[in-house]
């Protein structure tokens, strides 16, 4: 038996297509390269905007406010005063601490030096004490003007405010337009999926929202534990701490899924060495009692009652916002992967008729 032959003829339509289409996606590849930072910043907008949005209702309907642009400038004069107040409280002693703790490296290590224990016989004994002394030096020399860097430039003080500026205004405009864009594009969907798109942006919003106000709750209960702790401990060690500012750090670093308990722990740890070993060890101690207690009972809690993704999908998303756009991409990506979520509920529903089984709580972050 003879084998059968198949020719394969490409038209030079084909080809052109083809052509287009390479040329097409590689266009698009470096817009999206070009206005990364720009998308960032719409993205942020969005899903903060979706965050306020149920405190601009809220004051709408308290203080009886007919006009949505009156609720949201209410709203928002509330949520920036507050963002403001806790920049104002933690940078100024954050950015003192950390250059009084770079100044004051060398001077440890020299202590470290002088002292007759075993680590620093061996340090000795293998020649590290030059070098450890000599790395202090330079690192003091390298980061003395910590939080005077940013400053340096002009030009980067202005890409600051401006992206600061993009964003709360962007925001606004959301919460003013956002009733008016979603009965537009319910408008144009056809009668018959209406009643679905409805659903479905329902999801959306709920998943979104609960996840932002979830990840708030989260990280204001961390800091308000973390304050008390603080002031406790420091008090019965005899150590002077700033215990607003250091827990003003917990509560920010907490917003962040995931990295931001180990990232915000080990730079109050890292505050506590510089005043007393015995509070850094116990506040040690403390984060890794607490992270624990939280990640198995009111962290699962809260987000379960809010927002339903399991573990594997929070650590996914956040590796990506994270390659994408740095821990603030993290803070976007999980809501995103909220909103996709919802997306594919539906079309598992629609095309295979299968239900997507809801996550566990204990497995909810």
């Amino acid at each position: 038996m003879k084998p059968m032959r198949v020719s394969v003829s490409v038209t030079n339509k084909t080809i052109l297509r083809i052509i287009i289409w390479a040329i097409l996606a590689i266009l698009a590849f470096h817009f999206f390269h070009k206005v990364g930072h720009i998308l960032t910043l719409i993205f942020t907008s969005f899903f903060l905007a979706l965050a306020l949005n149920p405190a601009v209702g809220w004051m709408s309907r308290r203080f009886k406010i007919d006009s949505r642009v009156r609720a949201t400038a209410a709203a928002y004069i509330v949520v920036v005063a507050v963002i403001a107040g806790i920049v104002v409280l933690v940078m100024p002693p954050l950015v003192n601490q950390t250059r009084q703790f770079i100044k004051e490296v060398p001077t440890s290590i020299s202590n470290f030096q002088s002292k007759d224990n075993g680590l620093a016989r061996e340090a000795k004994r293998y020649h590290l004490d030059k070098k450890l002394q000599k790395a202090a030096s330079d690192f003091a020399n390298s980061h003395g003007n910590f939080g005077s860097t940013v400053l340096d430039t002009g030009k980067r003080v202005i890409e600051i405010v401006a992206s600061i500026l993009a964003v709360l205004v962007m925001t606004f405009m959301m919460l003013v337009e956002g009733p008016y864009w979603t009965e537009v594009v319910v408008g144009l969907t056809p009668a018959k999926d209406k009643e679905r798109y409805k659903k479905m942006a329902q999801r959306m919003y709920k998943g979104v929202s609960g996840f932002v106000n979830g990840q708030v709750i989260v990280s204001l209960l961390a800091g308000a534990f973390a304050f008390i702790a603080l002031e406790t401990i420091s008090h019965i060690v005899g150590v002077n701490v700033n215990a607003a500012a250091l827990a003003g750090i917990v509560a920010v670093f907490g917003l962040i899924p995931l990295f931001g308990n180990p990232m915000s722990s080990l730079i109050v740890i890292l505050f506590c060495l510089l005043n007393s070993v015995s509070l850094a060890a116990v506040m040690l101690v403390y984060f890794v009692i607490y992270f624990f207690v939280e990640s198995h009972t009111f962290q699962p809690y809260i987000q379960s009652r809010l927002n339903k993704l399991t573990a594997l999908t929070v650590f996914i998303a956040a590796l990506l916002g994270i390659g994408y756009a740095g821990f603030l991409g993290a803070i976007i990506a999980i809501p995103t992967a909220s909103a996709i979520k919802v997306l594919l509920e539906d079309y598992f529903e629609r095309k295979a008729g299968h239900k997507l089984r809801e996550p566990e709580a204990g497995h909810i972050i």
